[in-house]
């Protein structure tokens, strides 16, 4: 049985109103049940929301470079940022509800470097530390950028942009390694194209 805090009041008032409860006794027992039922219900509801999973979508933007090779988009975190401060990472974020992988991703790139891309394609998943002890799971797309694309950042997220290539990552203070080993992979794939 569900009770919400209206339904609680109302079945209340009902109760209170039949007048074969009258006793004392028997109200405060009715009412007493009814709370403890209404407090079971919300900390079944509190439970509920402890248990969603957040999930998380990352946006591997390249572009191809005929001088420098294959090039990633990344982002420098604002150093505000509760998470990862003054690290460089690709676009990304979580997944809203009723909204797919592959939009979130593409709305994450958009809201955050201003650029739409093609080709996207899943790469690979991957998980984010996003408390202690609790780990999300996401998903990393690749997507082409033209090579005259503009980048515009969100300030309030990030304070500076660059397009690195396999070199250039090695000295750049990326989120963790699993981030490193999934540009190279990428890039080493796009390399191969050109």
């Amino acid at each position: 049985m569900t009770f919400a805090p209206q339904t609680f009041t109302s079945d209340l008032q009902i109760f209170m109103k039949n007048k074969k409860h009258k006793s004392a006794i028997t109200q405060i027992f009715i009412w007493i049940s009814l709370f403890v039922l209404y407090c079971a219900n919300v900390e079944a509801a509190r439970e509920e929301k402890i248990n969603k999973i957040e999930v998380f979508v990352s946006a591997y933007c390249y572009r191809l470079n005929q001088k420098r090779g294959p090039e990633i988009l990344l982002l420098k975190r604002a150093p505000h940022r509760e998470l990862y401060p003054n690290v460089w990472e690709c676009c990304g974020g979580s997944v809203r509800d009723n909204e797919s992988f592959e939009s979130a991703a593409e709305r994450q790139l958009l809201e955050e470097a201003g650029i739409t891309a093609t080709r996207w394609k899943v790469l690979e998943c991957f998980k984010v530390n996003v408390s202690p002890g609790t780990i999300a799971p996401g998903l990393i797309f690749t997507c082409k950028a033209d090579q005259n694309a503009k980048v515009k950042i969100d300030p309030r997220e990030h304070m500076d942009f660059r397009w690195a290539t396999i070199d250039d990552i090695d000295n750049l203070q990326l989120i963790d390694q699993q981030m490193r080993q999934s540009i190279v992979k990428l890039l080493l794939i796009q390399d191969k194209r050109l």
